[in-house]
């Protein structure tokens, strides 16, 4: 009860202190009865295994499996079916480091499934004989490890060498495999995972299969082998009635992104296109594809980082297109939209009309978060300033605007290094001090002579810098 009543690290305690009380039990009295057998110590393993994320819990759960095995696997001759130790407690230690991060959990992890391979060639027990949990437990904890994709490939083989070999346990099942992608396709390896999902009969595919194969292509910014991905699902969905296969917003989220992240000339026109198609389906009925702020942020980042004359004016369009189909920009709405007038400086048309127009977009975008609910934070105010800096030609009226924003920055608790680190950069020593009280890049590269409440919020996005600039 303790094991499985959701108390974390409190509940395997207890589960630990029961079991040592039954088994102080059995040693003082002597009752067979009263003997802890593989099932008990089973449920202070998976006790510990599921107690937190800490490695100590996972370390617990291997002590007690080596108890287990020093009571059970070689103490008697005979040994009555209650006693009989299985592969379970093993899959629950795997299971116990496939579930922590770091660098050694994995190889803890199949250090544990040799393990379990040797008492069984010990033994010739066949309930200690790997089976597809076992396998597939190891595959999990590989799944973020940099060499992911080539370990999980290694142990599929060895399963399906298992099962060609007589352990019809071993056999792949669905979980393993899709496991198995997307260790492939988090490690650079997202070929060998579509590979993988070619082998599966049509029947068994579906929309989160798909989406794995299109999150690895999104990594490594392949943009077209992502957007032939969507087209099978569709194909599958449509033209062979295959349901389950229909992409979704975040088949759509994944393949704008593989472009953006990608150097094609044709990203934005791409990105552009599946944008309105996600827009199309969910006009057409498709519940599954309503746009959400993120992939109209997703696009405009994409707009936003381009070589487009029309950026702002782009990236502002996509507001009234949100509007139009019920969805609310969030701040980084607004945050990339600042961020985009800030850069019209740096392109091709740097007319004087374009600069202003830019400036008044911003200044409008800043200025009307509160009517939307919403308050600045660190990356917008960050982009204000690359906006004042960047698009104000008149000195005086520049660093009057500069200063009204960084009080106000202040005055929310946002001010951050990196905000100063920009002033300092761009403005005369004197008109630093008139702003900030600090004069001099050595004194701006802390924040140790400003008051604490200036910054008392920036901590939640310290590193204001982020992606947007």
């Amino acid at each position: 009860a303790w094991a499985k009543a959701g108390r974390g690290a409190e509940g395997a305690r207890r589960s630990e202190r029961l079991l040592n009380r039954l088994d102080s039990l059995y040693e003082k009295l002597g009752y067979d009865d009263l003997r802890p057998n593989p099932l008990t110590f089973g449920a202070v393993i998976d006790a510990w295994a599921k107690a937190d994320d800490k490695h100590e819990s996972a370390e617990h759960a291997e002590s007690f499996l080596d108890r287990m095995e020093e009571l059970f696997l070689y103490s008697r001759e005979k040994i009555n079916k209650r006693e009989m130790i299985s592969n379970v407690a093993y899959n629950l230690v795997i299971d116990a480091w496939s579930r922590r991060q770091g660098n050694v959990t994995a190889d803890r992890a199949k250090n544990i499934l040799r393990r379990l391979e040797s008492n069984y060639q010990l033994t010739n027990n066949s309930s200690l004989r790997p089976d597809v949990i076992s396998y597939t437990g190891v595959m999990k904890a590989y799944v973020n490890h940099p060499d992911g994709g080539k370990k999980a490939l290694e142990i599929l083989d060895e399963m399906n060498d298992q099962y060609r070999d007589g352990n019809a346990r071993a056999r792949p099942d669905m979980k393993c495999i899709s496991v198995a992608m997307d260790a492939c396709a988090k490690s650079g390896l997202t070929s060998e995972a579509e590979r993988l999902l070619n082998d599966i009969d049509d029947s068994k595919k579906n929309c989160l299969m798909f989406n794995t194969i299109i999150s690895g292509y999104t990594s490594e910014g392949r943009g077209s082998e992502a957007d032939a991905v969507l087209r099978r699902m569709i194909s599958l969905s449509e033209n062979e009635g295959w349901e389950r296969c229909s992409p979704d917003l975040i088949s759509y989220t994944l393949c704008l992104r593989a472009w953006g992240n990608g150097t094609s000339q044709e990203r934005v026109l791409r990105a552009r296109a599946l944008l309105d198609e996600c827009i199309r389906r969910y006009q057409s009925g498709d519940k599954r594809c309503k746009p959400s702020d993120v992939i109209f942020n997703d696009f405009a980042d994409i707009v936003s980082n381009s070589d487009e004359i029309k950026r702002e004016t782009d990236v502002l369009a996509l507001f009234e297109k949100m509007e139009s189909i019920g969805c609310e920009p969030s701040l980084i709405s607004f945050n990339i939209l600042i961020k985009t007038c800030a850069k019209c400086a740096n392109g091709t048309d740097r007319s004087d009309e374009r600069k202003r127009n830019a400036l008044q977009i911003a200044a409008s975008a800043f200025n009307s978060l509160p009517s939307v609910g919403l308050r600045a934070d660190s990356v917008t105010y960050t982009g204000m300033m690359h906006v004042l800096l960047n698009l104000m030609d008149n000195s005086t009226e520049k660093m009057s605007a500069i200063g009204r924003i960084f009080r106000q920055c202040c005055n929310e608790g946002y001010l951050n290094q990196h905000i100063l680190n920009i002033l300092a950069a761009a403005i005369s020593e004197d008109d630093m001090m008139a702003i900030t009280g600090v004069s001099s890049i050595e004194e701006a590269s802390t924040l140790n002579h400003l008051p604490p409440e200036w910054n008392q919020k920036s901590s939640r996005d310290a590193t204001a810098k982020q992606q947007y600039f």
